[in-house]
């Protein structure tokens, strides 16, 4: 089916070809072609009509009349033929634009293809339902994220949803799970938003490849117009079912994802696990939720933990040592602290180096899992820090403020002021709440906190 470039190389090059021309008359040979409005009418609402624009909507070609729209699909194997005379039509010209110098031809094999006619004020219905364009600078990871979030279906064929973005088809949704190195079965509502950022650019760098190539041609399609579809010269692994993968070796295979054929590499694509991340508020229970989805079987890791191993690190020591310039013989967590409090700037070197060994460790725990069906991580900073966007899921653990507070208080000693001071001086609860995936509420009932992790980890299940 033409898709995106394809169509955008046959405006292009019809605009080359026909800017200006008038319509002197119309045949329409299949009716059915003509959605929108009768073919009688269609025919005579065009007779007079010059060309003046010529736009695309996702798949849609628009082309701008005197006082018309008018809006073609091309479908499975529509394609245009534009002649410099008069010319027979064959068996497969259904409609016939007769203008004031030569003729242009809508042929199709297939009959699926279809035109609508609208007056130049009127809303083009049959493009209404189209989202974002691949380059529009509204087509962002949250926008993606949010419109994904509790979705089961495929990454493939969620790219293949118009509504979500517009003029991506079966080829390129292919080739571009291939770039990002994404399964093309990964259910669409768990991926993190640094990966809907790749997918994003993917898209963006392999459509504007395919455009300036001319598209990709497939099987018998060809026009009058030299649209000669260079890009399949670039193909990753579309229609190259047991040929070697570019990038590992590997064969590549065909399977059928949402009933379209689809074309992976098996180890560049391999399943992975989802990559969930546990966060929360101090006293929320973060630190519970994570122990208590350790007991059902999970595998997790908190980033706490890691720090305090670290700090234990003679190689992590030495260095820390340097940065703050002490001693390691006398180095501890409470002389890192004081150095930390008195200088914002080493602070954030310190944090800086302590956060990417973290991540170290995280990432040799995500390989060593990658055959779980969910791994999780107890991030405490995750929403002060980036590394939200590095998670295909964020559970944040909910406490109401007050309820922190008493914990504070009976839990780690503070006064009732003390406590108040240091919730309000953290990124606030209710924020966190809007930036999370899922909410798990904890409030004073241990048997009600579990059942709440059970029912999330069910729907997050469900989606895998």
């Amino acid at each position: 089916m033409p898709e995106l470039p394809e169509v955008e190389t046959v405006v292009r090059t019809l605009e080359k070809k026909i800017q200006n021309r008038i319509i002197r008359n119309v045949r329409v040979i299949y009716p059915r072609i003509v959605s929108s409005p009768d073919a009688e009418s269609f025919s005579a609402d065009l007779t007079g009509q010059r060309f003046i624009g010529f736009d695309r909507r996702g798949k849609f070609l628009i082309f701008r009349l005197t006082d018309k729209v008018l809006v073609a699909h091309l479908r499975m194997e529509g394609k245009f033929f534009v002649y410099p005379k008069k010319t027979q039509p064959d068996k497969h010209t259904h409609i016939v634009f007769e203008l004031d110098q030569g003729e242009l031809h809508y042929n199709d094999v297939r009959k699926f293809g279809r035109f609508w006619l609208y007056d130049n004020d009127e809303e083009i219905e049959a493009v209404k339902g189209l989202r974002y364009e691949p380059f529009d600078d509204r087509l962002t990871p949250e926008y993606l994220k949010g419109y994904c979030h509790g979705k089961k279906e495929p990454i493939k064929s969620q790219l293949l949803d118009q509504s979500m973005i517009a003029g991506i088809g079966n080829i390129y949704a292919n080739e571009i799970c291939f770039e990002v190195s994404m399964d093309p079965e990964h259910p669409c509502g768990l991926i993190s938003l640094n990966k809907w950022d790749e997918i994003i650019r993917a898209t963006r760098k392999i459509l504007a490849r395919a455009i300036e190539a001319g598209g990709t041609t497939i099987r018998s399609y060809t026009s009058s117009l030299g649209v000669t579809g260079l890009f399949q010269q670039e193909l990753n692994v579309q229609s190259r079912e047991k040929e070697a993968c570019y990038t590992c070796g590997t064969p590549i295979r065909k399977i059928r994802v949402g009933g379209r054929g689809t074309y992976y590499c098996p180890v560049c694509q391999k399943k992975r696990a989802v990559f969930a991340a546990i966060t929360g508020t101090i006293g929320s229970g973060k630190s519970t939720v994570r122990e208590y989805i350790e007991s059902l079987g999970y595998k997790a890791i908190s980033c706490d933990a890691i720090n305090a191993d670290l700090l234990k690190d003679e190689k992590v020591i030495a260095d820390l040592s340097a940065m703050i310039g002490c001693d390691p013989a006398s180095f501890s967590k409470p002389v890192l602290k004081e150095a930390i409090f008195r200088d914002a700037r080493l602070k954030k070197q310190v944090e800086e180096y302590l956060h990417g060994k973290i991540w170290q460790v995280i990432c040799r725990f995500r390989q060593e899992n990658e055959d779980e069906k969910v791994v999780f991580v107890e991030v405490p900073l995750l929403f002060e820090t980036d590394w939200y966007r590095r998670f295909d899921c964020c559970l944040l653990v909910y406490s109401r403020d007050e309820t922190v507070i008493r914990r504070l208080r009976e839990n780690r000693g503070m006064s009732g002021q003390e406590a108040e001071r240091f919730v309000a001086s953290q990124m606030s609860s209710d924020t966190k709440k809007q930036m999370a995936d899922y909410v798990i509420m904890n409030e004073n009932d241990l048997d009600k906190l579990f059942n709440n992790v059970e029912k999330t980890l069910n729907t997050v299940l469900k989606l895998i």
